[in-house]
């Protein structure tokens, strides 16, 4: 005897997430779900009030048509909408184990979740960081040195020291963070012996300069 044929998967979590952020994306900018529903109408995609409300609570599909006008709508991405929630890293097809960094920088298009893809991402991070703290040591050095003038006192005034100090201090706890990433990638610590980056990167990136960051895949 034949079993009865379901029609479709089932929503799964990321139908959730981007349920979850449609809500979230739609109160941050006080827009109602009757000028919603309008605005799905006006682009083609008629979606009562209710048909929202069901979809907000992840009762009702969303549909790639639906994503790119409400993405549009309420001022944000598909990616945005795509990506999960409160540091969350789970999606549907996705085995666990990647940090919710990478998870949203794989919605962005900007890396592959492959082992290449990985390393080549927190490869690239840990140079631009290394190259940042570099300069911010190097800014400070010279802010902190005594004035030509007054030997009492420092180049620059305490207030724009202590922001370069902050500055510093977090980009000193993003190492860390890189770090930490690229050791579980990688025990042999391959991330941060960069001697081919430049090779790779020569058209996105120049310690001492700030240009668009592009990934290998």
């Amino acid at each position: 005897m034949e079993t009865e044929r379901v029609r479709g998967n089932p929503a799964g979590i990321t139908n959730t997430h981007v349920a979850q952020n449609i809500r979230a994306a739609r109160q941050a900018i006080g827009m109602d779900l009757r000028t919603m529903s309008d605005g799905l109408k006006a682009a083609g995609r008629k979606l009562s009030t209710s048909g929202i409300s069901k979809l907000e609570a992840g009762d009702r599909r969303v549909d790639v048509d639906d994503l790119t006008v409400i993405a549009y709508l309420l001022r944000t991405t598909p990616a945005a909408l795509l990506t999960p929630p409160d540091e969350q890293t789970t999606l549907t097809g996705v085995p666990e184990g990647y940090e919710p960094e990478e998870i949203d920088r794989w919605m962005r298009g900007e890396l592959v979740l492959t082992d290449e893809g990985l390393f080549n991402y927190w490869q690239q991070e840990w140079v631009i960081c290394t190259d940042r703290i570099h300069h911010l040591e190097t800014t400070l050095a010279s802010m902190t040195a005594p004035s030509r003038d007054d030997p009492e006192k420092t180049q620059a005034h305490p207030k724009t020291i202590a922001a370069y100090q902050e500055r510093l201090d977090t980009a000193r706890a993003r190492a860390r963070v890189i770090r930490e990433r690229g050791v579980q990638l990688d025990p042999e610590g391959r991330v941060f012996n960069a001697a081919d980056y430049i090779d790779n990167y020569a058209q996105t990136h120049q310690p001492g300069t700030t240009t668009a960051r592009s990934t290998r895949s």
